[in-house]
């Protein structure tokens, strides 16, 4: 009896993906707090994933849209929760309606969420649905950090004009990062930490 674990109190590892859901009642009742990655289905958001935990965690792949669920990671006393990527995504209309309704009642609905990161490519303005996501963040006091992937693929004067463009589309400081080099990804990691979460 003293050596059984206590109900939901199961060790999982750093990284693992602990739940897969479409709707409220599936996700973690654990009340730990939540950071959602959130972008374009080809933005880079599973690999930036993969980059701060270390570890292949989160798919990645040729085929954009491959993410159809809202998935939580396992972090130490907090959680990844990676979304349904908007805009393109192989799947049918009325799964894209699915997942859709599943996002939209997550991020208005989920009291552990403390805050987000937006992942778009750095080559690409932002458009519309980025603009979405920087009100509901605004709406719901949600710390928004802003990350433009790929910056591998820019030289140095493209960085610097990409920097100047995406500050003043989203009115903040926007992080330049390369998933594949590992450039700027300690600024992101900085923000996290700053909410008083480990990585």
């Amino acid at each position: 009896m003293g050596n059984k674990p206590s109900k939901g109190r199961t060790e999982v590892r750093r990284g693992q993906m602990v739940a897969s859901c479409l709707n409220l009642s599936e996700m973690p009742a654990t009340g730990l707090s939540e950071v959602a990655f959130m972008g374009r289905s080809n933005a880079g958001k599973s690999s930036l994933i993969n980059a701060l935990v270390g570890s292949k965690v989160a798919h990645t792949g040729a085929t954009p849209g491959r993410t159809q669920r809202i998935h939580f990671f396992s972090m130490p006393a907090w959680y990844i929760v990676d979304l349904p990527g908007f805009g393109y995504a192989k799947a049918s209309k009325s799964d894209r309606q699915r997942f859709g309704e599943a996002v939209e009642d997550y991020l208005t609905q989920r009291q552990s969420l403390i805050s987000a990161i937006l992942i778009q490519d750095a080559r690409r303005d932002a458009e519309p649905e980025e603009m979405m996501v920087v009100q509901w963040a605004d709406s719901r006091n949600i710390l928004l950090t802003v990350v433009a992937s790929k910056m591998d693929r820019l030289n140095r004067a493209e960085q610097a004009q990409r920097q100047q463009a995406l500050d003043e589309q989203y009115g903040r400081s926007v992080f330049l990062v390369s998933n594949r080099t590992g450039e700027g990804l300690d600024r992101v990691r900085h923000v996290i930490r700053g909410l008083g979460l480990t990585l």
